[in-house]
C-alpha cells in the first residue's frame, strides 16, 4: 500500500463491545465514516474540510484491550458532495470512505497496536481526525512525517 497519502489517524468505536467498528467491510468497499457531533459544531466544520484522497488510519479500543490500527480508508469525495446526506442525530455526520487495509480480526495478536506502531500517547476525547504531522507525533519520529510513513508503509503491507 502507498502511504505518501497518509495524514490522519482518527478514533472510532462501536457502540457493541463484541465487535470491532466497521469490520464488515473488505478492502476496496466504501462506507460512511462516522463523527460524532459536539454541541459548538466544530466537528461538522472539521469533518466538512478533511480533504478527499488523503488517508486516514482508523484506531479502535475494545473492552480489556489496548488500542488497535484497525483500517486505513481513503476519503473518496469532497465535504460538499457529503455534507447534504448528513443527518440531524447525533452520528449524523459522515464522509465516504473506501477501505485500503484491514487488520485480519480473527487474530488479535495480528493487529498492530496503536502505541507501539505510532509511539504516541493520544488524547481520545473525540471523533475528530487528527494530522499524522502534528508536533507531538511527530517529536517521536525525528520530525520527520517520511520516517513515519515508511514504518506505517511496512505495518500496513
Amino acid at each position: 500500500m502507498d502511504c505518501s497519502r497518509l495524514e490522519y489517524i482518527k478514533n472510532v468505536n462501536d457502540d457493541d463491545d463484541d465487535v470491532w467498528a466497521y469490520e464488515i467491510y473488505p478492502i476496496a468497499a466504501y462506507f460512511p465514516l462516522n463523527f460524532k457531533k459536539n454541541k459548538d459544531g466544530g466537528v461538522d466544520n472539521h469533518a466538512f474540510n478533511l480533504p478527499k484522497g488523503s488517508l486516514i488510519i482508523l484506531s479502535q479500543k475494545r473492552p480489556k484491550y489496548e488500542r488497535f490500527l484497525t483500517h486505513v480508508v481513503e476519503l473518496v469525495n469532497e465535504g460538499s458532495e457529503d455534507k447534504p446526506q448528513w443527518g440531524r442525530d447525533t452520528w449524523g455526520i459522515f464522509r465516504w470512505v473506501k477501505v485500503h487495509w484491514i487488520a485480519d480480526f480473527t487474530d488479535v495478536s495480528r493487529i498492530p497496536l496503536d502505541q507501539k506502531e505510532m509511539r504516541a500517547n493520544w488524547g481520545w476525547y473525540d471523533t475528530k481526525a487528527k494530522l499524522l504531522s502534528s508536533p507531538s507525533l511527530m517529536s517521536q519520529w525525528d520530525n520527520s512525517i517520511d520516517k513515519l510513513r515508511a514504518h506505517l508503509g511496512e505495518v500496513f503491507n
